[in-house]
């Protein structure tokens, strides 16, 4: 009889601990839910005032605001983020010369964290060349409190020089050269780690119809590059992208977009779902 009881005591007991469990896992989940909820209809509830995301000041300045939801984050051909991911943005441009902000945050704690800061100059009506400082963190041990540390084969900061054309409405050509010439960008030669000046190119074409807009794409690496992850030179990002909005109120529009891309070199494949809430 007294081993029944202790049986007994240690079953219940164990049935109490798992109930807890999965009620704590519940309510976490409802918080995380509620709490986009709560983004999403402060968002909505808010459009009508936001001008049309962006607001433009007597002498020609304009500041632009943006926050999109996607159900994750792919970079180029690279997985970043395989949870829901918030991307706010802020973005300057007085004249030809802009500067801003972007940044990319996880639902999930532990995750991929990244935050850009960024300047360009429009040369032409078509061409532009801008400069990007990408720092990640946040992911597993990565050091959150490493911002001002650019120091060599320490800092988590990539310094991104961009020379951007995109064509006009008849020929919608986009084109892009991306060179790494700072910060993380490194690859063991000669018996110690050096600067690898990683580059990629990248063609897009895309179009707008009554329905949706459109794109297709293609980047390329040409050569090894441990920033990109490849041995020697690939294709590293192929696919297609589709945005469609939808009108909420004569002056607010949801647009959400689908992008589905590949990477030949890592035989990986992702379709994204993003929305541009403003």
């Amino acid at each position: 009889m007294q081993n029944y009881e202790k049986k007994y005591y240690f079953c219940n007991l164990f049935k109490k601990k798992t109930y807890n469990l999965i009620i704590k896992y519940l309510m976490n989940s409802m918080k995380r839910i509620f709490f986009v909820i709560c983004i999403v209809l402060t968002v909505l509830s808010v459009g009508n005032n936001l001008f049309a995301q962006s607001e433009s000041g007597e002498n020609g300045e304009k500041i632009s605001l943006t926050v999109d939801v996607a159900s994750g984050f792919v970079w180029r051909g690279l997985t970043l983020n395989t949870s829901p991911v918030v991307q706010p943005g802020i973005t300057y441009s007085p004249g030809k010369f802009s500067v801003g902000a972007w940044a990319s945050t996880p639902f999930t704690p532990g995750e991929y964290h990244e935050f850009d800061i960024f300047a360009s100059f429009q040369l032409t009506p078509s061409l532009s060349i801008g400069l990007t400082d990408y720092y990640v963190y946040g992911f597993n041990s990565w050091n959150p409190n490493s911002f001002f540390n650019y120091k060599k084969e320490e800092t988590y900061h990539s310094l991104d020089l961009q020379l951007i054309y995109e064509g006009s409405e008849n020929f919608p050509l986009k084109a892009m050269v991306s060179t790494i010439i700072g910060g993380d960008d490194l690859i063991f030669k000669d018996g110690k780690m050096k600067k690898n000046f990683s580059t990629y190119f990248e063609l897009g074409y895309g179009s707008t119809t009554q329905s949706f807009d459109w794109e297709i794409f293609a980047g390329f690496v040409p050569m090894e590059s441990d920033f990109y992850g490849i041995d020697d030179a690939a294709i590293i990002n192929l696919g297609f992208g589709v945005t469609k909005s939808f009108v909420i109120t004569p002056t607010y529009s949801l647009p959400l977009s689908f992008k589905l891309s590949v990477n030949p070199a890592y035989e990986s494949v992702f379709l994204v779902a993003s929305i541009a809430l403003f």
